[in-house]
């Protein structure tokens, strides 16, 4: 674009640029009129047509030249750079503050007439015009270049070096600070002359000038607010406040949140705009929010075509007027979004990704004077529930909420009524009332553990959590684990209900199908964390939490008259007690030592009864396991549960050479020597000989996967026991199988553990025993998932 005056030309800026052609405006002022002129250059023209172009343009030139030049310049034609053989469109050059050059300086009169005859506007002198190039010109070979300008501006040299970039392929040009602060203000003349023309101009034109207006020349202005005078950064700031201000009644707010623009230009755009608009009386950052909400308020119904670009637009900004912590939005939006939101919930039903509504949410509840407008609660919590139900979130928009909802409101029952909602969701989902998306039940699953002290961690159905998440230190206070206090026997029935992975994977909606076998584990492994944290804080000096919720602990079952419904709810027993401490166990691997809370869930001291229990398995087993496959997978879950709590108690042992350490050792071994003989007694139980060695067999394969087991986790019960194990596996066997025998020589080949792996201050995990344990998690799931199927089939 040049901008001229009767003297000299003042600027030059190229408006738009694409792939075929190049957009040169030209603004002359003559008078007070405004003229605009478009030069098109064809990039992609043959060399030859460029060639005969150029000589066509030289034969007028020259004619031109020959009648201004003196005699005495003709005569030195060799060495004159301003001869008519030498001189030509290359040797001029475009200058700061005009048009500079040795060819001799075009009048102004000529080159008004080489304009006036050469261009001319059509008729129409509307936006389709300006689009259409609404120039037109007599002769069909195309119009001459003028005079003034330079042949490479026109991108039409034959040899160049341009440097492009990489990824979009532009062609990479630099301009100085004063040139780009110049371009702005010919830039915001153009608007304020022309609004109708600049209208189809004006989203490219802001998100220029507000990549301008974004970037800095030192490093120093990145930290600080203040800004050199005269810059291209302040001009291009007060370009915005006044094409802003100038447009505020044309409803250039709702044209800006309306459009889709791309997430990076999204937040440039608005960072820039609210930095722009912080310190400007006329127009304050919370008046484009207010003219939008009052618009789209006065409407019946909210226009749905574009309706996820309004609602991520208007949190885009909302969030980068509040980084301050919000100081910038007025209090009086607050009643205008309690309008707005009722009409999105009339309208929500045809948007599928709802997550700019709960970013919208979010941003609302930063909002300065939330608390002296109640009523906004209302259309916030129905909307997240209803996105709760229908889409799937993102975690951090969730957490969020909640934990915005519990520290601006001082009443419990306004400060709560989120947190209470999701708690509300998850448990109707938990009770299979409602379906809502496999994710959702994640991300609800790991709100209630984070907020009571825990982490679901890195898991297949939500991907990797990020770092925040991660960092137990910084776990926002949400009280979802205290309004999850309420439902803790709805909890402890979930994790027993032998049917609720089936359960779970018919009730998946996961839109690939890959999760549906580990989905079921990973929410019950979540909720089991949750109840091992619960039940570890509700524990005192007589353990009144264990009394509560697992009365049948302390009065364990005798093996003598029992029946096949004892034999059941023992193994229902088992089932749950593995599931609070693999959940105990994932804590103490995800959380580490560092950890608020040691999650000990059952004292050491319950280890008899948890020894009496698995001795009423492994006493019925032989006679129970033919009723049904439920009675044939208690063998399974005893020893499972053999292995957790070998694991459980050497992880909170502490450090070897301590009082702590020799009583739990001495607890382990007691409760292996009362285990033990039970299992020699399942063994040689049946005396025929077939059964015995089947039996035989079976007990193998699950005493060599114990010890396996406990070789990974680097159990130092392993070493104590092993010479005493091994003569169980040859009881009916003079010589093992060889892959029995294969597994067994490599237990004995082991070399014994140094230390214990124990979590340290530095390390936040136990890879060892995290890689272990969900292993265990998804075979326990297995185990149920088969359970439940032959249960339902036996029963019919």
């Amino acid at each position: 674009m040049l901008l001229c005056n009767q003297e000299n030309v003042i600027g030059y800026f190229k408006i738009s640029n694409d792939n075929d052609t190049v957009l040169l405006f030209f603004l002359h002022y003559i008078g007070s009129d405004c003229e605009l002129v478009e030069v098109v250059a064809h990039k992609d023209a043959n060399k030859s047509l460029k060639r005969k172009s150029i000589d066509g343009q030289r034969v007028p030139m020259e004619k031109q030249d020959q009648v201004n030049t003196s005699t005495e310049e003709t005569s030195d034609t060799s060495n004159s750079g301003t001869t008519t053989n030498n001189s030509g469109p290359e040797d001029t050059c475009i200058g700061k503050g005009g048009l500079h050059g040795k060819g001799k300086p075009v009048s102004v009169e000529s080159e008004r007439e080489v304009l006036k005859d050469g261009y001319r506007w059509s008729d129409s002198d509307n936006i389709a015009s300006l689009c259409g190039g609404g120039v037109t010109n007599s002769n069909s070979q195309g119009p001459p270049p003028p005079p003034s300008i330079k042949q490479s501006a026109l991108r039409v040299g034959e040899d160049c070096m341009l440097y492009r970039c990489m990824e979009c392929g532009e062609v990479l040009e630099e301009f100085s600070n004063d040139d780009l602060g110049l371009c702005i203000i010919i830039l915001s003349t153009f608007v304020y002359r022309q609004p109708g023309l600049a209208a189809p101009l004006l989203p490219r034109m802001l998100k220029t000038v507000a990549r301008v207006s974004g970037s800095e020349i030192f490093s120093w202005q990145f930290e600080s607010s203040v800004h050199l005078p005269g810059s291209a950064t302040s001009i291009g700031r007060q370009f915005l406040r006044c094409v802003l201000h100038q447009l505020a009644p044309n409803q250039i707010f709702n044209q800006i949140f309306f459009t889709s623009i791309e997430e990076y230009q999204r937040v440039q755009l608005f960072k820039t705009l609210a930095q722009a608009l912080m310190d400007f009386n006329e127009l304050n950052p919370s008046a484009p929010i207010q003219l939008l909400l009052e618009n789209q308020n006065s409407k019946k119904v909210l226009p749905t075509e574009n309706l996820a670009h309004l609602l991520g637009n208007v949190a885009s900004y909302m969030e980068c007027v509040g980084q301050d912590g919000g100081g910038g939005l007025s209090s009086s939006l607050v009643p205008l979004f309690d309008t707005f939101l009722r009409k999105v919930l009339l309208c929500i039903n045809v948007m599928v990704d709802l997550n700019p509504v709960l970013r919208l949410l979010v941003a609302v509840l930063k909002i300065p004077g939330v608390p002296l407008h109640k009523s906004v609660l209302d259309p916030i919590s129905k909307l997240v529930s209803y996105s709760i139900q229908n889409s799937v979130m993102k975690y951090e928009y969730l957490s969020d909420l909640c934990h915005l909802c519990n520290r601006i409101f001082s009443r419990e029952r306004d400060k709560l009524l989120l947190p209470r909602l999701v708690v509300y969701e998850l448990v109707q989902a938990l009770k299979f009332k409602t379906s809502i998306p496999d994710t959702n039940l994640v991300l609800l699953v790991q709100l209630v553990v984070q907020d009571s002290g825990g982490t679901l961690g890195n898991n297949t159905v939500v991907g990797d959590l990020t770092k925040d998440i991660q960092d137990f230190h910084n776990f926002p206070n949400t009280c979802a684990a205290e309004c999850m206090r309420s439902h803790l026997h709805d909890a402890l029935e979930f994790i027993a209900d032998v049917h609720t992975l089936t359960k779970v994977k018919s009730n998946c909606r996961s839109s690939v199908g890959l999760n549906e076998d580990t989905m079921g584990g990973l929410v019950k492994a979540g909720i089991s964390q949750y109840l091992a944290l619960e039940i570890t804080r509700g524990n005192s000096r007589d353990n009144r939490a264990i009394t509560k919720y697992l009365p049948w602990l302390n009065n364990p079952p005798t093996t003598v008259q029992q029946g096949p419904r004892e034999f059941i709810e023992c193994v229902s027993h088992i089932r749950l007690l593995s599931w609070l401490l693999l959940g105990a166990l994932t804590h103490t691997c995800l959380i580490g030592s560092s950890a608020s809370i040691v999650c000990q869930p059952i004292p050491p001291e319950a280890s008899c009864h948890i020894a009496d229990h698995i001795q009423v398995i492994l006493a019925g087993f032989a006679e129970q396991s033919k009723t049904s496959v439920l009675h044939m997978s208690s063998l399974f879950h005893a020893f499972i549960l053999c292995q957790l709590w070998t694991v459980y108690l050497e992880q909170g042992a502490g450090s070897p050479g301590g009082d702590s350490y020799s009583s739990i050792s001495a607890i382990l071994t007691d409760f292996w020597a009362k285990v033990t003989p039970g299992i020699l007694q399942l063994v040689s139980h049946s005396k025929v000989e077939t059964e015995t060695a089947q039996l035989s067999e079976m007990v193998n394969l699950h005493f060599l996967s114990l010890m396996e087991a406990l070789h990974e986790c680097r159990s130092t019960v392993l070493t104590k026991l092993l010479p005493l194990w091994a003569p169980v596996l040859y009881t009916h066997h003079t010589k093992l199988p060889g892959q029995l025998a294969v597994r067994l020589q490599a237990c004995q080949n082991a070399a014994p553990p140094t230390d214990p792996e124990t979590p340290s201050p530095s390390t936040t995990s136990l890879p060892n025993l995290l890689r272990w344990l969900h292993r265990l998690q998804f075979k326990m799931g297995q185990i149920e998932l088969q359970s439940s199927a032959a249960t339902q089939f036996y029963s019919v």
